[in-house]
């Protein structure tokens, strides 16, 4: 958030029928199209008949409806009214059938393919508030419209930025009394502050560049207000809002405040809120003691007004941000802790004092503003009928209260954290079911007639909220049946522990008495409201198959212990660990310890759901265990090679028998992050274009995130280096040079310091990758540490301008010519690596004939980029006999002259 009025605040950067013909499989005649219900796509085993395929297929009463013979694929219908769920697990387990899936409907799935939306180079997070407040599932439902316009009052906005300028709209400036330093004639962001919260609101989305905006598709309109040094007066800020509303814009931002009211600012706020346009600020960053508040939670302003909605901060795990305020004037809270976004390409008051250009990660309520503006044009982007008022009541009713109870407001996070996947359901005109069922905690297999308590976690997909007590209460309920769906009882049900508003999710524990006869069962999960199943509004419902009978069952419980917290852990890389586990025997059979099949305990080792090690280390257990009994274990662990984050998902085996999670027994996932000392993030802007063989040298800004300093000497310094990758993301040099450290770098420090760029000769599109590495242990890639891939374009550019021309008159046995070259090409000239570039001479008789073709050279004085100009002294050497013209040329050596130099007329005087 900025100051206005007084000395602005230091930013903190740290911050979705008929039957077969059972001679053949094919299908004797299909029904009609009405008749047909759910599909299933089949892949049947190598080898199996047609005749046993048919079979399956009659099994379920379906029919074939379409196959894609190419990847070995049948597509079947069943009868309209079948429930789908019972026959998918039922030809599963038909020997004929491979796999049976659902052929689940197709809706905009989107996920943008920005690269810093799932992960970024600075702080590994991305844009994690995207996630965290369901804004990617609000996309589903709809995404920024070109006819809202959202007006940025704050320090500017970077005109060219690329992922900002297909948004933007003409703006003003309102600067009339600006900082010692700054240019009074400055109309674009000369501090980085306004592009940011700018990128937060709608930098444009799925462009395959840096970041997408909350609201991408709105229309951004900068109006400058703050000065370089992000100070304004508050009539500037008030001439500003005023003229953005009758220009357009439909919600105005403002990431700033001042602790001194003021009835120019008060009227400008009135003003937009009588013209229908929604003002969002900042609440304040005064949450803490600092140099910048008076007092800690601190009055500001426009925020304590109440026409706006005033914004506070909200960190990575949704819990309020240390520094953000918390008073009466707090509306909501939104992402605001280590937010990227977009910063000025070019230097600024900012940049000059350490901060990035083009992509910059910022903290404070001035982040969280803009995230809260873009949610309201996101809405409005679908209704833009609606008020300011009723947008505000919109986002505060939908919100998820943090402390206390739903629905009422405290002063730390006001109504709760903005959820904008219900504030745009809540505007839809049509009711719909769904739901989603995690049975992940489930058994799979049960003792005959045992008790247990099953516990299942289901999210409200519906447009609707869950009632949890009538009238129109919603409830869960679970049967039994078999694998073709016929019931083994009436359906039970559950009640919801509350409310469940959409797109929140509840999780339900209850108790549950499996079958008595041997077998396989599906229990099976729906939903009711008011007595109407869910599964009859097209909503698939949960189940799972169930092996009653086989007797294994267990339980895992990790021992409180220093690695491991809340159901999570950390591990160093290559530092074998321990977790201490209680296991209970939930099985009706006695686990052994000895004899050839004992029972061990072990884990696997996961990374977004793929298997990264499967067989780990075994633990043996200290005696048998016998049905309810409980032993403690400790369970020696080794992590994976790289850091990174992981489950470890935890297993009993009988060995040589199987694994307890194939018999259905429900593993225990541990979430663990693996570590590493040696942790770092890079800043650096894009190479310049070069010659095949240039070599040129490009400024990197290093930080030392990890917790072990690194060497700049000793048996094993730290170097940083490059690798350099083909289009293809081949390996085309892993080994570039290295730059040693100027000092040893503690935890925490920031290095300035330069990696060589050396072109390969082939021209062609390349990824410069910036890596660290300690000598002779390993690169902080292999560690799992994010490098910095910057875009490296190599080309036979060789164009040149050469000033003055026309004849030459030299004098002395080894003239010179004082000459200005330019570079007139997009590749850069550079005098180093293995093909630099040299002026160079030829001499001719006065027939044309070439008398001396490789003549001296003269070394340009340093790099010249593209647009740049030298005047240098060419050195034409000792004149051959018989010299009438000369020919100066620029050379890339080794590769090719340039052939820009033209045959001047020589006059030699004494």
């Amino acid at each position: 958030m900025v100051a206005v009025g007084r000395p602005a605040v230091a930013f903190a950067a740290t911050d979705a029928g008929g039957a077969p013909h059972a001679e053949s499989g094919s299908v004797a005649s299909t029904p009609a199209l009405g008749a047909a219900g759910a599909r299933i796509v089949l892949r049947f085993r190598a080898g199996s008949t047609d005749a046993e395929r048919a079979s399956a297929i009659a099994r379920v009463g379906a029919w074939v409806d379409m196959e894609m013979p190419q990847v070995s694929l049948t597509r079947i219908a069943l009868p309209k009214g079948a429930d789908p769920s019972v026959a998918v697990a039922a030809l599963e387990r038909d020997p004929a059938v491979a796999s049976a899936e659902l052929d689940h409907d197709v809706r905009v799935r989107f996920d943008p393919n920005d690269p810093y939306y799932a992960t970024d180079p600075i702080t590994g997070l991305g844009e994690w508030g995207i996630r965290k407040a369901y804004v990617n599932t609000a996309w589903d439902q709809r995404r920024g419209s070109a006819n809202i316009t959202v007006a940025i009052l704050d320090t500017g906005v970077d005109p060219g930025h690329p992922d900002l300028v297909s948004a933007l709209v003409p703006g003003a400036t309102f600067v009339s009394q600006p900082s010692t330093g700054c240019d009074p004639n400055s109309t674009q962001d000369d501090n980085s502050h306004g592009t940011h919260v700018a990128g937060i609101v709608g930098a444009t989305g799925n462009n395959g560049i840096g970041i997408a905006g909350v609201a991408f598709g709105v229309k951004i309109m900068p109006v400058k207000v703050l000065d370089c040094q992000g100070v304004g007066s508050l009539s500037d800020v008030a001439q500003g809002m005023i003229w953005a509303v009758d220009h357009g814009a439909r919600i105005v931002n403002l990431s700033l405040g001042s602790p001194y009211d003021s009835t120019a600012l008060q009227s400008a706020v009135q003003y937009a809120t009588s013209k229908n346009v929604l003002v969002v600020t900042a609440a304040g960053n005064c949450g803490q003691a600092s140099s910048s508040c008076a007092s800690v939670d601190q009055v500001e302003y426009p925020a304590a007004y109440p026409q706006v909605l005033a914004v506070g901060a909200s960190d990575t795990d949704d819990s309020v941000a240390f520094f953000s305020t918390e008073n009466s004037t707090v509306d909501v809270v939104a992402p605001g802790r280590r937010i990227i976004s977009t910063v000025p390409r070019y230097a600024t008051w900012l940049s000059a004092n350490g901060y990035p250009q083009n992509y910059a990660v910022l903290s404070g309520t001035s982040q969280a503003s803009p995230f809260v503006a873009g949610v309201a044009a996101l809405i409005l982007s679908g209704e833009p009928q609606l008020t300011p008022a009723q947008l505000v009541q919109r986002i505060e009713s939908t919100a998820d209260q943090l402390q206390g109870a739903a629905g009422t407001r405290n002063d730390a996070d006001g109504y709760g954290r903005v959820n904008a996947f219900r504030a745009v359901a809540a505007g839809a005109t049509t009711e719909r079911y769904g739901a989603t069922y995690d049975t992940s905690r489930l058994p799979r297999s049960v003792g005959l007639g045992a008790a247990y308590t099953a516990t299942v976690t289901v999210t409200n997909a519906s447009t609707f909220t869950w009632q949890a007590v009538d009238p129109g209460s919603t409830r869960l309920t679970w049967s039994w049946t078999g694998l073709l769906g016929q019931p083994l009882g009436a359906a039970v049900s559950v009640p919801l522990p509350a409310n469940v508003l959409p797109g929140a999710s509840a999780t339900l524990s209850f108790p549950v008495v499996a079958p008595t006869t041997a077998g396989s069962y599906l229990f099976r999960l729906d939903l009711s409201r008011s007595g109407t199943l869910f599964s009859t509004k097209g909503v698939t419902p949960g189940s799972v198959v169930v092996a009653a009978g086989s007797g294994i069952g267990a339980t895992y419980a990790p021992t409180a212990q220093t690695s491991t917290s809340a159901g999570s852990a950390s591990f160093d890389v290559g530092a074998p660990s321990t977790v201490s586990v209680v296991l209970t025997n939930a099985g009706t059979t006695t686990w052994t310890a000895g004899g050839s099949t004992p029972v061990h305990l072990s884990y696997h080792w996961l990374q977004n759901g793929a298997v990264v090690v499967w067989d780990g280390l075994r633990a043996t257990l200290p005696g048998d265990v016998p049905s309810g009994a409980s032993v403690t274990v400790s369970l020696p662990v080794q992590p994976p090679p790289k850091a990174g984050t992981y489950t470890l998902r935890i297993d009993l085996v009988q060995e040589g028998v199987a694994w307890f999670s194939s018999l259905g027994v429900a593993p225990f996932d541990l979430a663990s992050t693996v570590v590493t000392a040696y942790v770092a993030s890079y800043a650096a802007s894009a190479p310049p274009f070069l010659l095949p063989g240039g070599q040129t040298l490009l400024p990197v800004t290093v930080t030392n995130t990890g917790t072990a300093t690194w060497p700049a000497g000793g048996a094993a310094p730290v170097h940083l280096a490059t690798h350099l990758l083909g289009p293809n993301g081949s390996v085309v040099v892993w080994d570039g040079a290295r730059t040693a450290l100027p000092m040893d770098i503690p935890p925490g420090a920031i290095v300035q310091t330069s990696v060589v760029v050396a072109a390969p000769l082939t021209p062609g599109a390349y990824k410069l990758r910036i890596d660290l590495v300690q000598e002779g242990v390993a690169w902080f890639s292999q560690l799992g540490v994010p490098t910095l891939d910057l875009d490296l374009g190599v080309v036979l550019d060789h164009r040149a301008q050469i000033t003055p021309g026309g004849p030459l008159t030299l004098t002395g046995s080894s003239p010179a010519a004082q000459l200005t070259i330019t570079n007139t090409g997009v590749a850069t000239w550079t005098t180093g690596g293995s093909s630099p570039v040299d002026l160079g001479v030829h001499w001719y008789d006065a027939k044309g004939r070439i008398l001396v073709w490789d003549g001296p050279r003269t070394q340009l004085p340093q790099d010249i980029g593209a647009n740049g100009s030298v005047t240098i002294a060419v050195q034409l050497g000792t004149p051959p006999a018989g010299a009438a013209y000369v020919a100066i040329d620029l050379v890339e050596e080794g590769v090719a002259w340039f052939g820009q130099g033209t045959l001047r007329p020589v006059t030699f005087t004494p």
